[in-house]
């Protein structure tokens, strides 16, 4: 048999081990997001380049999916330790049936059972599928289930085929990833740079750093990403008995705003001249979302005259995201060479 203990590894007083029984601690890490490997298009053989997108009014866009990589500065250190208390449920399966379930919240390396549950699961030797998760997802027999409002903070594993067989302790270690994907948006503009003046302090670490807006109020561009009406998967199920996914409704990504700004040391009210590289907050959603349905969406503002309110560029490449990864649009602006500046 085994137990499932929490990561102090202490000896269970409670319990009486039997002879071919025994005790097993688990620990659990959890994971960053991590860059998508590569960003291939389905409208061609070869990685997907970026796409030069007319926007009339002299105005261009060159426009990118890649793999976001500011999540990967410590590449030896992709997974950490629990840092703050998160509650998680494991449960062990043969087959489709479920032989235990353990319930409880994880702060470091301290793992405190639910009230009136021991902090042990006995099972006789054999092999297991063992599943945990936070509470982010639901649970109907088995089948697990995330809603895309969820999908940044819904952590989920499952760990197959794991033999029981050692007296009087084993180890099962669970990688917690992220259920969802993380796309964002940076914005900058190609071949021209546009006036800016300090308007706010943004952070003093070591010393005063401040946001930079437009001098020119009708250039402080607008801008974020939406989705197509109907378009990304809204809810997603995993059939534990069948190993499959399945996304039975579809939704709406709403516009998230943005603006183009840039960041200097200052001080308050200085004047200087940026390319505006601004990076936007992004959204979370569930695996398989299409990121050519997704839309970069410009509401408000102009460049030297050439009005960008109301247009849009569709991001070019046909990729279904993955969980636990992390993809950014890129978008570089571009004025037509000619009359960029009036008398000189």
């Amino acid at each position: 048999g085994l137990a499932l203990t929490g990561c102090s590894n202490e000896d269970i007083a409670e319990e009486k081990v039997q002879e071919g029984m025994g005790a097993v601690s688990f620990t659990i890490s959890e994971k960053d997001y991590e860059p998508a490997e590569e960003v291939a298009s389905t409208r061609a053989a070869v990685q997907a380049k970026p796409e030069i997108q007319d926007l009339g009014d002299g105005l261009q866009a060159e426009v990118s999916l890649e793999p976001d990589t500011t999540h990967d500065v410590e590449p030896k250190a992709k997974t950490r330790a629990i840092y703050k208390p998160t509650h998680y449920t494991i449960q062990a399966y043969q087959g489709s049936v479920k032989k235990g379930e353990l319930k409880g919240t994880f702060n470091g390396s301290t793992f405190t059972p639910d009230a009136g549950q021991s902090n042990s699961i006995f099972l006789p030797h054999g092999t297991y599928d063992f599943v945990c998760f936070n509470d982010k997802v639901s649970v109907n027999g088995t089948q697990f289930t995330v809603n895309r409002t969820d999908a940044a903070t819904a952590r989920f594993t499952i760990e197959r085929n794991v033999v029981i067989n050692q007296d009087p302790k084993q180890y099962v270690a669970f990688e917690m990833k992220h259920v969802g994907a993380q796309i964002n948006l940076f914005l900058s503009y190609a071949n021209f740079q546009v006036k800016m003046i300090a308007t706010r302090m943004d952070f003093f670490s070591p010393y005063p750093m401040y946001i930079c807006q437009a001098a020119n109020i009708a250039e402080r561009v607008k801008f974020g990403m939406e989705s197509l009406p109907n378009s990304i998967p809204e809810t997603m199920i995993y059939n534990f008995t069948t190993n499959s996914y399945s996304y039975p409704s579809l939704g709406t990504q709403p516009f998230i705003s943005s603006e183009i700004s840039s960041v200097s040391s200052g001080p308050l009210g200085s004047i200087g001249y940026s390319y505006g590289d601004t990076r936007s907050s992004g959204f979370y959603c569930l695996p398989t979302t299409d990121c050519s349905k997704i839309k970069v969406k410009f509401p408000f503002g102009e460049l030297y005259g050439h009005g960008l309110a109301g247009k849009s560029i569709m991001v070019p490449t046909n990729k279904l995201v993955e969980a636990n990864k992390a993809y950014i649009v890129v978008v570089n602006l571009l004025l037509s060479p000619s009359y960029l500046f009036s008398d000189g």
